[in-house]
C-alpha cells in the first residue's frame, strides 16, 4: 500500500513539474577561445574523453585561436516558488575564430542541462545564478593544422540570470572547458582521440523569451 501511496506521489509530482514548466527560445553569443591539451593517450584511436588542463583557460585567454561564437537556443524552464528550477536547452550556432590572420569556421550543436537560485524573485523581476553542464559537437568547415575536423566536448556552465516582466531572460555565462574528444583525417585515415584535444573556452550573453 505505502508503495502504491509512494509511487502515486512521484508521478503525481512528475506531472506538475511537466505542467508548470516554460518553453523558452532566444540568441547567445560572445567571444571564444580555443587552446589545446595533451591527452595522454598517444597519437592512437582512443574513446577516452581526456579532462582538460588546470591551465587550458588561462592558456586560452592567453593566446591560440579567438573569434566569437553565435547560437540560437530553445528549451524549457521550471521554478518551484520563483527561487530554485531547472532547465534543459538545445543550441545550433556558428563559430568563426582566427589563428595568425587565417579565419576558420565551425558549425555548433549542443544539449544542456542547468540548476538556477534566485536570490530575489518579485511578480515582475527576478535576479540569481546557475550553474550547468553542456554536451557539443563542433564541425569544422576548414580544417587547421592540430585542430579537430569533429570535436565533442563537455563544458560548466556558470552565469548570472535576470528575468523581466515573466518573459524576458537576460544572461551573461561562462562556458568553461570539462573533457574533449576529437576525431581528424590523420594521414589519409581517421583517428580519434590523438595526442591533442582541442577545448574551447567562452563568454556569452544571451536574450530568452520565456512563454
Amino acid at each position: 500500500m505505502n508503495k502504491k501511496v509512494l509511487s502515486l506521489a512521484f508521478a503525481t509530482m512528475a506531472i506538475s513539474s511537466i505542467a508548470q514548466a516554460k518553453l523558452y527560445f532566444g540568441i547567445e553569443g560572445g567571444y571564444s577561445s580555443q587552446s589545446f591539451y595533451g591527452t595522454g593517450l598517444g597519437g592512437g584511436n582512443s574513446i577516452k574523453f581526456p579532462v582538460a588542463k588546470t591551465n587550458t583557460i588561462s592558456h586560452a585567454l592567453d593566446k591560440w585561436v579567438k573569434g566569437y561564437s553565435v547560437a540560437g537556443v530553445v528549451g524549457s524552464e521550471n521554478l518551484w516558488g520563483g527561487y530554485i528550477g531547472n532547465r534543459s536547452g538545445l543550441s545550433v550556432g556558428y563559430t568563426s575564430i582566427t589563428q595568425n590572420q587565417s579565419t576558420f569556421e565551425f558549425v555548433d550543436a549542443g544539449i544542456s542541462s542547468d540548476l538556477i537560485l534566485n536570490f530575489y524573485s518579485g511578480a515582475n523581476f527576478s535576479f540569481g545564478v546557475f550553474g550547468g553542464v553542456e554536451a557539443d559537437y563542433h564541425y569544422a568547415l576548414r580544417s587547421i593544422q592540430e585542430m579537430a575536423d569533429h570535436l565533442f566536448d563537455i563544458n560548466g556552465r556558470v552565469g548570472v540570470t535576470t528575468l523581466i516582466a515573466q518573459h524576458h531572460r537576460i544572461e551573461l555565462m561562462a562556458k568553461l572547458p570539462i573533457a574533449s574528444l576529437n576525431m581528424t583525417n590523420g594521414s589519409g585515415h581517421p583517428i580519434v582521440g590523438g595526442s591533442l584535444a582541442p577545448a574551447r573556452t567562452s563568454f556569452l550573453a544571451s536574450y530568452k523569451f520565456v512563454f
